[in-house]
């Protein structure tokens, strides 16, 4: 039987560990989710106005929201939106409310690097799914009330 020199041994063993280490990503600030909170109720509030009167338009929503959902990133879901004959509008406007976000007093500099990395995005996305769906709740539930 041959024997590995120690060397060898020692740097197996140093690529197994460092292989075996979880990659850190780097976190979310924490005033990442003020801006997540903003950003979906401005959604919300803008999905409101461009769905109202258009029954077509709610119910192609209500369909896609779970494709919607698994989107990664905002471009994406905005790309998405716009490629779809129904929520065509929904594009414009979410893309002018998430600029509008990112512009407050609610995105400082660091929210924006932290929006610029994969987890910072898939957040954004759900903040803003969450608004679209928020939006159609509130129009729906509003209907009914009448």
């Amino acid at each position: 039987m041959r024997q590995v020199p120690a060397t060898t041994l020692a740097i197996l063993f140093l690529l197994a560990a460092a292989l075996a280490c979880p990659i850190q990503r780097p976190p979310i600030p924490w005033e990442y989710y003020g801006f997540r909170a903003v950003l979906e109720e401005s959604v919300a509030d803008t999905a409101a106005a461009e769905l109202r009167g258009d029954p077509a338009m709610q119910d192609r929503l209500e369909d896609r929201l779970p494709d919607l959902a698994a989107i990664l990133t905002t471009d994406s879901l905005v790309a998405t939106l716009d490629g779809d004959a129904f929520l065509w509008p929904l594009a414009s406007a979410v893309a002018a409310v998430l600029m509008r976000t990112l512009e407050s007093e609610h995105a400082t500099g660091r929210v924006r690097s932290a929006y610029g990395n994969p987890d910072g995005q898939r957040v954004a996305v759900d903040a803003i799914v969450i608004g679209l769906g928020k939006g159609l709740r509130c129009l729906r539930v509003g209907d009914r009330e009448r």
